[in-house]
């Protein structure tokens, strides 16, 4: 990586632009995955890549290439160059001033993963699958149980003297089984996710996946009408992420967020607060900082239910007046930044799942949705399948499937009666399970 970058630098200062930065990312990653106690698949991968970004009287210029060879490093910058020359001018385009240094403040690289054998990590899937066949004889299939990490190192520079890199690293283990009971079949799936591989619990992944399914069995629908929802933290984190999109201060100006989320609006309940955190480290999207080299940080997004910042990256913070928040992502060497949340989270309550249950007396939990990649996310509006319990005086009553829940997020969210302590990260949205009043649910 560094032979790379000293040989761009050379190459890119003789070329006639205002200014350059330099991007270059490696990573590798590990997959497994068995069936039967045999591994079923294997993938082991290395990747480098390289990306320019250029300005030339206020012109954009963007390329890249995977090659380290001088003569693709060269070519990658004479693209860069030539595309500026074409490009409309933009006065909001610039590149971060220079800082010096690499992230060491947290360990986001774990060097057990570093030295964590293969065989080990393939012993964690089978030992998954294993316990998930002996927690009950209704589990009869195990469709996939796997192990996979991901090292990621990043280095950036560009001519106005900055220079960062740092590196991040995270397992995860998994489980997606079916049980089965008089001809009737459920499915379940878990996962856990760590940057020391040594810390997985494939039991727990197991248990709890073998223990979902085996209680989604018998499952009947309710009839239709509005009442009381806990929403469980895996379902309260796909909502939370479809309403994500509406803090990214990019899709306000491309007028694709909702327009109600406004700073200063009182939208929500007072139980809730938002947060966007880049240095998180439950978190996987969590690095030490963003795709234009600005530091990561905590961004407080709602505080007691009042919107209280957007997510800006160098580019739209410029648009609007406003500093980054450190919020430039990039999908890889392959494309130009943008903006985006890094680890999106709800603050956790105090409350555990069983007392919240018994607040709510008579309602529903609902445990999995459906179809929620449907919902507008600049309206609000959704209509998803759910399944989930009855629950009657504060306790379950039975599994229930064959309902439809609509409604609108920005309304939801502000129907939160109760916040749950049962915090957990689902990739980089962090949730709890949350308690909502007056739901419309359609069973029969």
């Amino acid at each position: 990586m560094r032979d790379t970058i000293d040989i761009a630098k050379k190459l890119v200062s003789k070329q006639p632009v205002d200014s350059w930065e330099i991007y270059i990312t490696s990573s590798e990653s590990f997959r497994a995955e068995v069936k039967e106690s045999t591994v079923d698949s294997f993938q082991r991968s290395n990747l480098q890549g390289m990306s320019v970004r250029v300005i030339k009287g206020h012109r954009p210029g963007f390329s890249f290439c995977s090659s380290s060879d001088p003569q693709n490093i060269e070519k990658t910058i004479i693209k860069a160059v030539d595309m500026a020359g074409v490009m409309p001018e933009d006065d909001s385009l610039g590149f971060t001033p220079g800082r010096k240094g690499s992230s060491e403040h947290r360990q986001l690289l774990d060097e057990k993963l570093l030295g964590m054998p293969e065989k080990e990590k393939i012993e964690i899937a089978r030992i998954i699958e294993k316990e998930a066949y002996d927690f009950d004889k209704r589990i009869k299939v195990a469709r996939t149980s796997g192990y996979v990490d991901s090292i990621t190192r990043v280095r950036l520079i560009n001519s106005l003297g900055l220079d960062v890199q740092d590196e991040a690293g995270m397992s995860t283990a998994w489980v997606e089984l079916m049980a089965e009971d008089a001809q009737e079949q459920e499915t379940s799936y878990w996962f856990d996710q760590v940057r020391n591989p040594y810390m997985l619990q494939p039991s727990m992944i197991a248990r709890k996946a073998a223990g979902r399914a085996i209680r989604a069995l018998g499952g009947k629908t309710v009839k239709s009408e509005k009442l009381p929802v806990i929403f469980e933290n895996t379902t309260a984190s796909g909502l939370l992420g479809v309403i994500s999109s509406s803090f990214v201060a990019e899709n306000h100006f491309k007028k694709t967020a909702s327009p109600k989320v406004l700073k200063g609006a009182e939208l929500f309940s007072v139980k809730l607060d938002i947060i966007d955190d880049g240095t998180e480290e439950r978190g996987e999207l969590a690095f030490g900082f963003d795709g234009e080299g600005i530091e990561t940080c905590k961004t407080v997004l709602v505080d007691g239910g009042v919107v209280k910042s957007w997510l800006y990256d160098r580019y739209y913070g410029a648009k609007f007046g406003q500093p980054s928040t450190g919020n430039s992502r990039r999908g890889g060497f392959e494309t130009p930044p943008t903006s985006g949340i890094t680890n999106f989270s709800i603050r956790p309550g105090t409350v555990s799942l069983e007392e919240m249950l018994k607040l709510m007396g008579n309602g529903l939990l609902v445990t999995e949705m459906m179809g929620l990649h449907t919902a507008n996310p600049v309206s609000g509006d959704f209509s998803v399948g759910a399944s989930g319990f009855k629950v009657s005086n504060g306790l379950i009553d039975h599994p229930v499937k064959g309902i439809a829940i609509a409604g609108n997020l920005i309304d939801l969210f502000g129907k939160i009666a109760e916040i749950g302590s049962d915090f957990e990260f689902f990739g980089n949205i962090g949730a709890c399970s949350v308690l909502c009043e007056s739901i419309a649910v359609s069973g029969s």
